[in-house]
């Protein structure tokens, strides 16, 4: 056998060998690039999901119950191309589209009474990843840039409300101590956070939210008053511990 043709079949074991390592790391890094769509998917779908059911139900509209299941359908129509022998996502595209199509959108969510820092905290997580849900619907297509932002608008509200409603909570449960400086506390972070939205929306609130505070103040004043000279030194010491506890909670939600 001449140099010739030795040469060529060395030089075309080499290009089958390059062939074969080509055509398997493309293999393995279209199989990776399949399972982390899969995986982004699962979890989409797990979000919408669990904001159909656990939002909480002063929040949940008929309107707002479709567009999630719009969304999970499309969501799942997409997970059912690139993983066809997934039944449990076969039934679930099946139950939502009879959902859509019968209009069978009974709403079941529980409204929840926003009563401390970590239920506000717990709701608005849920409103931020439905604010990411519906950001990447747009990107789908799913949502055109107007409506998104009306959703938008309607999200910010939303957490607007949580927050006062939280304040108002907490500054009534002051009250009910006989805390009036702490009711203070909490009126002043409710104005210094309607401040911070800078909205035009916000200025009823911001009005009704600053009466309020007056109205902790002289509270204040006449348990101020009213105290037993003798103990006031000890009032003095225990509202300043009480204030400075609160402090930074305050920080916490002026940095949301």
């Amino acid at each position: 056998m001449s140099p010739l043709v030795i040469g060529a079949l060395v030089a075309g074991g080499v290009l089958i060998l390059i062939s074969i390592g080509f055509i398997s790391h493309s293999l393995e890094r279209a199989r990776l690039e399949r399972a982390r769509q899969i995986a982004e998917l699962n979890a989409r779908i797990r979000y919408c999901s669990s904001l159909g059911s656990e939002l909480p139900g002063q929040f949940m509209t008929v309107e707002l119950k479709s567009l999630l299941l719009t969304i999970e359908e499309h969501l799942l129509t997409q997970l059912l191309k690139l993983d066809r022998k997934n039944t449990k996502a076969e039934n679930q595209l099946a139950m939502i589209r009879q959902q859509l199509t019968t209009g069978d959108l009974s709403i079941g969510n529980t409204p929840v009474a926003i009563t401390n820092e970590t239920q506000a905290r717990d709701v608005r997580l849920q409103l931020e990843n439905l604010h990411k849900l519906l950001a990447q619907a747009h990107k789908d297509g799913l949502l055109d840039s107007a409506t998104l932002q009306q959703w938008v608008a309607r999200i910010r509200q939303h957490i607007v409300t949580i927050n006062l409603e939280m304040f108002q909570a907490l500054a009534n449960q002051a009250l009910q101590q006989g805390k009036p400086r702490v009711a203070k506390l909490q009126y002043e972070r409710a104005v210094a956070f309607l401040q911070k939205q800078n909205d035009p929306a916000c200025a009823d609130l911001l009005t009704q939210m600053r009466h309020k505070l007056k109205e902790a103040e002289q509270a204040a004043i006449r348990t101020e008053q009213t105290t037993d000279p003798a103990n006031s030194e000890l009032l003095a010491g225990l509202d300043a511990l009480e204030e400075d506890d609160e402090a930074w909670k305050k920080r916490s939600v002026y940095d949301d």
